[in-house]
């Protein structure tokens, strides 16, 4: 990707423009790409769009706890997205918001810096600045922390930027059904992180599209800037995952008995028979027409140190075993030992029952994942809390030999990035997934 020899003075350049915060070692490593990324936004330029009116703000939101336990949506990625789509300084005499850097009117950065902004402070706005004015007044009043998927998120905030937060949370909350407040309260955030960014995102630019012929139906003199806001818009279909809702599960053959050679493979594998059990028994109660290939058994109760996440081919007649985390709260000593369990959301601890896979999304922090529908009282706010399936740096065999046992997680079953994409493609759509 670069030459090797070029890579320090990257490094070295990236810092001076506080967008690197690594060592100069001369490794293309994550914190590297990230910087790029934020350099690309920043330098990239589109023409300057004038904002459509009235640019609503939203209410100040209620202080909510982390309902979904640190899993969240990160500005970071919503930032470079919205970035490149903003233009650079422009100074233009007819431009009722004055100077503006990145999207960012003199306005509003007097309001934030407390005093009247000069034309040199506009100018010479830096990536942390930005990114502070953008979560002050945008982010964190959308609550977009608490959002799940991080293209949803990365959507709400880009039409948050254009339109006004209030505008981005009254076509949210229409979509949703939900009453408007103007405000993204709790009953907002959990409809919110109920949908798939396949379901949401496509409808919300053609939403965002439809105010826009709206406004210049209105005021035709705003046609001019049409075309730009509907290829915004449009941009936001790039953010959809455009992974499957559903997997292949097999239907049961006539006379099969659902899980055929379950019991047999767990026999084998040393996985206790009421586990198995308790899988087909739900299976058969409220879905006996699907007949799941793949089947997950997590022994969350034994030490991390060991494989204990069992994976059944039913099919193929194999068991596939894997290092799995726990969450933190469950392990507070961290010794490698789940002890706690528990299904209230900020517990960071994990929750034993019986899952179902729905489908996938992608997460600020681990890449894609898959969502788990919790069927017991003792995890059925899953959906609410974020806990999903995904991978993590601190699972595997090289993480155990080190450190003698896997990391903890915030409360989500996850394995190890060399092994996860391959389980989520396996699993998606209709498995079953015990933590016992």
């Amino acid at each position: 990707m670069f030459p090797q020899n070029k890579i320090e003075p990257l490094q070295l350049a990236l810092k001076s423009l506080e967008l690197y915060e690594g060592k100069i070692d001369g490794i293309v490593g994550p914190l590297t790409l990230a910087a790029i990324k934020k350099f690309e936004a920043l330098a990239l330029e589109r023409p300057t769009l004038d904002k459509p009116m009235p640019h609503e703000s939203a209410e100040k939101p209620d202080a909510l706890n982390s309902i979904i336990d640190g899993q969240g949506a990160d500005i970071e990625d919503a930032l470079v997205f919205t970035l490149k789509n903003e233009g650079g300084y422009v100074d233009h005499p007819l431009d009722k918001g004055g100077p503006t850097n990145k999207g960012i009117t003199i306005r509003t950065l007097s309001k934030y810096l407390g005093r009247k902004a000069t034309r040199d402070d506009v100018k010479n706005l830096n990536y942390e600045t930005i990114k502070i004015i953008y979560r002050k007044y945008y982010w964190d009043v959308l609550n977009l922390d608490h959002v799940l998927d991080q293209g949803i998120a990365t959507a709400l905030f880009d039409m948050g930027v254009l339109c006004g937060t209030g505008t981005a949370s009254r076509i949210c909350q229409d979509m949703l059904g939900i009453t408007q407040s103007k405000k993204m309260d709790l009953q907002t955030l959990d409809a919110l992180n109920e949908t798939t960014d396949e379901q949401f995102i496509p409808a919300f630019a053609d939403r965002n599209i439809r105010r826009f012929e709206e406004i210049v139906a209105k005021n035709p003199d705003q046609r001019v800037f049409l075309k730009g806001w509907k290829n915004r818009a449009n941009r936001l279909l790039s953010l959809v995952n455009n992974d499957d809702m559903e997997a292949d599960v097999p239907a049961s053959a006539p006379q099969t008995p659902i899980g055929e050679g379950l019991y047999d493979l767990a026999d084998q594998a040393g996985v206790p028979r009421e586990d198995i059990k308790k899988m087909i028994d739900w299976q058969a109660a409220n879905n006996p027409v699907s007949n799941p290939r793949y089947w997950v058994v997590f022994k969350i109760r034994e030490h991390s140190k060991n494989k204990r996440m069992y994976v059944f081919d039913r099919l193929d007649r194999k068991v596939k075993v894997v290092h799995a985390v726990h969450g933190t709260g469950s392990d507070p000593d961290n010794d490698g030992v789940a002890t706690l369990f528990s299904n209230v959301p900020e517990s960071k601890k994990s929750s034993l029952g019986l899952y179902k896979t729905l489908g996938t999304y992608v997460m600020a922090k681990h890449g894609r994942a898959l969502r788990l529908e919790g069927l017991e009282s003792t995890n059925n706010n899953a959906l609410k809390r974020g806990i999903v399936f995904h991978g993590v740096p601190y699972a595997g065999d090289e993480y155990v030999k080190q450190y003698g046992r896997c990391g903890r997680s915030f409360g989500c079953p996850a394995v190890e990035y060399a092994v996860v994409q391959d389980l989520i493609d396996k699993l998606k759509g209709g498995s079953l997934f015990l933590i016992s």
